[in-house]
């Protein structure tokens, strides 16, 4: 059969087209990826309410007892202890504690008041013995203790009772200004006594002078106490360190006893003493008389066991009176810091009198006439310049040099090297004798 040419050209034309369909097909751009998952969100659970636990009570704490304080030597320091101790407890056992205390010591309203009404400091509170007083016949004895605190303004004062036969009681409380100097006009005999042995600690001459009265404690001999408290040798005696020898209504005295500073059980170390006596005017009240060095001048000596040694500063004068002495080291004639701070004290005096000053230098025996007139010259004038430096006219000091020509001490044939070195460093000095 013979075919239609036309039918023959569409199909070869229906080919093409099928054909190019193809290959567009097979070039068609990839499909874009599908979108990332959305995370979906978690189901919230509602979190499961814990119970509440109620904290554990809290303990009860023990009342913390109050801080000791220090240890007793004897039943009155004890009754004086018992009221450091309870002024030192929580405010409401402190209170039922003094009350106790004072009901049966059958205080007066006023000391009953006295020691409701005290406060202490922040600072520890502190127990110091400060001597004893005689009473009327056949009363025992009376021990006054001084109550204070680091901090404090005012201290207490508390007097123990001990009659002949029984135990010791709070007999009387009272305020006082925490400076011991600060007396009342009405201050007792040993009130008086620690104010001026508190001055002569401080070298305080000026308030010394004023508890003082009449002309026999001289001017040498009290800036000679000022000194030997500056040097911090001595110091008051823990236990009892005043003590009352006899007591009227117009004279009294006490006997002071020191200690060494350092140790007091030191060996080679030895007390002193010095002896106090007051009188009673009715306008001054108690007031110091007189003033025994005792022991004192033996403490110093023995002290003296080397070149350089602790002498002390008052000695007899030949015309009359006392001399202050400074020493000197060997060949030297600069003054120590020792020596300087004794003049301060003797510038108190010069500053308020009009007398006049003599210095005299001395050497010891060592070296020929001419040198050592010259170097105890030197030291009477080292004197000189300082107290001037300190506030004294010029025109009131007079100066002479004495060589080796007045010694203090002599040494004989036979003496050890170590006397002879020590009566050596007492002669290398300068008096000042306070003609006044």
């Amino acid at each position: 059969m013979k075919q239609h040419p036309f039918l023959t050209l569409f199909i070869i034309i229906l080919l093409i087209i099928a054909g190019i369909t193809g290959i567009f097909r097979g070039k068609r751009e990839p499909e874009a990826p599908p979108p990332p998952p959305v995370e979906q969100p978690k189901p919230q659970v509602a979190p499961t309410e814990q119970p509440k636990l109620t904290p554990p009570a809290p303990k009860p704490q023990p009342v913390p007892p109050a801080p000791p304080v220090q240890r007793a030597h004897s039943a009155e320091h004890a009754a004086a202890l018992q009221v450091a101790q309870a002024l030192q407890l929580p405010q409401e056992q402190k209170n039922a504690e003094l009350e106790k205390i004072a009901g049966d010591a059958q205080l007066t309203p006023e000391a009953r008041e006295a020691l409701s009404n005290w406060a202490p400091g922040e600072g520890k509170v502190n127990v110091e013995e400060i001597g004893t007083i005689i009473p009327k016949e056949g009363s025992g004895k009376l021990t006054r203790y001084r109550i204070s605190s680091e901090g404090g303004r005012e201290d207490l004062l508390l007097t123990i009772s001990t009659p002949e036969k029984g135990t010791p009681r709070l007999q009387s409380v009272e305020k006082t200004p925490t400076d011991k100097m600060q007396l009342k006009p009405e201050s007792d005999a040993l009130s008086v006594v620690e104010g001026f042995v508190e001055a002569l600690k401080r070298g305080d001459m000026d308030t010394a002078r004023r508890l003082i009265t009449g002309g026999e404690v001289t001017d040498a001999t009290l800036a000679g106490l000022c000194m030997m408290f500056e040097e911090g040798d001595l110091k008051l005696r823990e236990r009892l360190p005043m003590r009352n020898m006899y007591h009227n209504e117009k004279n009294a005295g006490y006997l002071i006893y020191l200690s060494p500073k350092e140790n007091e059980a030191m060996p080679g170390k030895r007390s002193g003493n010095v002896g106090i006596e007051l009188t009673h005017d009715e306008k001054e009240g108690w007031r110091v008389k007189a003033v025994a060095l005792d022991n004192l001048l033996t403490h110093y000596e023995q002290a003296a066991e080397q070149e350089g040694g602790v002498y002390f500063p008052i000695v007899k004068n030949p015309q009359g009176g006392d001399s202050l002495v400074l020493y000197f080291a060997f060949d030297d004639d600069k003054l120590s810091p020792r020596s300087v701070s004794q003049l301060h004290i003797v510038a108190q005096i010069l500053r308020r009198s009009n007398g006049e000053l003599n210095i005299s230098g001395h050497t010891d025996d060592v070296g020929n006439a001419a040198y050592n007139m010259d170097l105890s010259r030197r030291r009477a004038e080292a004197v000189k310049q300082a107290l001037i430096a300190d506030g004294v006219q010029a025109e009131r000091i007079s100066t002479h040099g004495m060589g080796k020509t007045q010694p203090r001490r002599s040494y004989k044939a036979g003496d050890s090297r170590q006397t002879i070195s020590t009566i050596r460093s007492e002669n290398r000095r300068a008096e000042i004798y306070l003609d006044f």
